[in-house]
């Protein structure tokens, strides 16, 4: 019989709970894909690697660090008991101090007065509006200077007392590393929420469950840092574990007393619970996480979810679902004009549909189901969650840190958005192994940007997403198609060739392609591996730089040929890689085959 040739297009991300049936009809889809990720722009991507943000721990320990959150030009990182800062890994800064500095005279203030009186004071000069002020041990905000002598703040004093020295938040570096410290109690599975408002960076709330909530700010101006550092005072609820900004206020939510309570602060003061347009609502179930989405705040909780809405009039309190719950915060995310959180029956998304204020859960992760079932859902006693969405990438990133086990085990999975032929958004699946995302942070630099940043166990911030090794070790993937029969699984097929669509983002020789027949039965001799060839980033004229480091006129996606031996009912092919070369995509491939007689 004559050859005939198919082609395949490497899409639809991994499947394991496909039908030997269907898989026959999906040969793009993948079966194992490992250290891929399927690309926004076509094809399997191998991923990016990680290194360490600097050369430092911020404490020169191997402490868990708890957080990491991109601000103000560099990263906050929480570990042990304190938090610290750092632009670029090498130096880091403790912020947990006080940060409150004296200034110019004394003072006088009266009980049930907003006024202060100064004496030799130069408050025109010194304060300006919104400044945090600390009079006899009371912290307000500055409404309005009148004079150098006076001014008002937004509370009234609870105590008359005179002769104070006035001091206003915020300290350089030299003052901060002689600033006594605010103790903090040992920190864990921190949330950071970050409040606009007019600062240059806007103010970074911390809360960990464990602390009264920290209020971070950080200004820049002529190459020289100011820090502001506080707790929270004004009646905010104690140690609560999440925080969101919504409707112009700082939410918190999680306190061990009132696991189920919902707090806001006044608007356009997060600081402030005490206010007349400050409140809590109780949802009645054990909160895990709160997220904002469109109009409405998300309360997810451990068997139920709720949405809140008119914090600006009267609250209002709904059920999303009283069936299902969250199985933690840390995998809440937003992506694709969605929610998406992990259930106990695995990923999930609440979808807003074209009813107004209706809702609907919508299950997303049925294709790698067996993951959640056979590994994540029996280990959660040990399994801590980080999640994070790559948006140039279209990217949700879940993973699955096991606590004390190796680096090499550390897993997690990546679902790419995408838009299918219908109009309906799909999300195609991968696996990592490797990474030890123990925390992780997405953000966006002053370029616009994303800056990934994720960490272990061994106390280091590391970039995430960057470089071409896990910080120097390497990188295996491997992706496995599902046995193909090419349309007759009847008949017996002699394959003589494979050609490889496949794009390297540099110089590449270590990638091997294996062709496996009849599912890889013992009774069938089967082939080893093959070398695809070294792969080298193709050129356009005019663009490359040295000769021989590019592929003159090379085609976007060059096609390797390897040379095929055996014969089969079915084949499939596994392409592996190892080592610390660049990235590369594979987006297809072409089989060419003569059908031998039907048996």
């Amino acid at each position: 019989m004559a050859e005939q040739g198919v082609s395949v297009t490497c899409e639809g991300g991994l499947d394991l709970v496909g039908t030997t049936h269907t898989l026959f009809r999906t040969p793009g889809i993948a079966t194992k894909l490992e250290n891929y990720e399927s690309s926004i722009h076509g094809g399997y991507r191998r991923v990016n690697g990680f290194s360490k943000f600097g050369s430092n721990r911020p404490n020169s320990s191997n402490d868990n660090i708890e957080g990491i959150y991109h601000y103000a030009l560099g990263v906050v990182a929480c570990q042990d008991t304190n938090i610290y800062y750092s632009t670029d890994g090498n130096t880091w800064t403790q912020i947990n101090k006080d940060t409150y500095q004296a200034k110019t005279g004394t003072v006088s203030v009266t009980q049930g007065s907003a006024t202060i009186t100064g004496s030799g004071t130069s408050f025109t000069t010194e304060f300006s509006e919104g400044d945090d002020i600390k009079v006899n041990s009371e912290v307000f905000n500055v409404l309005s200077i009148t004079n150098d002598t006076s001014m008002t703040v937004d509370g009234n004093y609870a105590a008359s007392a005179s002769s104070q020295v006035i001091k206003k938040n915020g300290a350089t570096a030299a003052q901060l590393s002689s600033g006594s410290t605010i103790a903090r109690t040992s920190q864990s599975d921190i949330k950071f929420a970050l409040y606009e408002g007019e600062a240059q960076y806007g103010e970074l709330f911390i809360v960990d469950g464990n602390n009264q909530p920290a209020h971070l700010k950080i200004e820049i101006s002529g190459g020289v840092y100011t820090y502001s550092f506080k707790e929270v005072q004004r009646s905010a609820p104690s140690k609560s574990k999440y925080a969101t900004i919504f409707s112009e206020r700082l939410i918190v939510a999680g306190d061990s007393v009132n696991p189920q309570v919902v707090s806001y602060s006044t608007r356009l003061k997060p600081e402030d619970f005490t206010g007349s347009s400050a409140g809590t609502i109780d949802v009645g179930d054990k909160i895990v996480f709160i997220k904002p989405f469109r109009n409405k705040l998300i309360v997810f909780c451990e068997n139920s979810i709720f949405q809140i809405s008119g914090l600006d009039a009267t609250a209002t309190v709904s059920g999303v679902t009283k069936n299902i719950g969250c199985v933690s915060g840390n995998t809440v995310q937003e992506i694709g004009g969605d929610l998406i959180f992990l259930a106990p029956d695995g990923l999930r998304t609440i979808a807003g549909t074209a009813r107004i204020d209706d809702i609907e859960l919508s299950s997303i992760s049925r294709k790698i189901m067996p993951i959640f079932r056979d590994d994540v859902m029996p280990s959660l006693s040990t399994i801590r969650f980080a999640s994070m969405v790559l948006r140039e990438k279209s990217q949700y990133r879940l993973f699955f840190f096991k606590t004390g086990s190796a680096n090499s085990i550390q897993g997690g999975v990546i679902g790419t958005f995408k838009i299918s032929s219908t109009g309906a958004g799909v999300y195609e699946w991968s696996q990592t192994k490797g990474i030890p995302a123990r925390v992780v942070h997405a953000g966006v630099d002053t370029n616009g940007s994303e800056v990934l940043y994720h960490a272990s166990e061994d106390g280091y911030v590391y970039r995430h997403d960057y470089g071409n090794n896990f910080d120097g070790t390497n990188i295996s993937a491997i992706y496995k198609t599902p046995d193909m029969d090419y349309g007759d699984a009847g008949i017996r097929k002699t394959l003589y060739y494979v050609k490889t669509s496949i794009r390297s983002e540099g110089t590449n020789d270590n990638l091997k392609i294996q062709c496996r027949y009849d599912f890889e039965s013992n009774a069938v001799a089967q082939p080893d591996e093959i070398a695809i060839g070294a792969l080298q980033t193709p050129s356009t004229f005019g663009t490359g730089t040295l000769f021989g480091q590019a592929i003159f006129g090379g085609t976007l996606y060059p096609q390797q040929k390897a040379t095929l031996t055996g014969s089969g009912f079915t084949n499939n092919f596994r392409i592996r890689s190892t080592g610390t070369a660049s990235p590369y995509t594979v987006s297809g491939f072409y089989v060419d085959f003569i059908p031998a007689g039907r048996i």
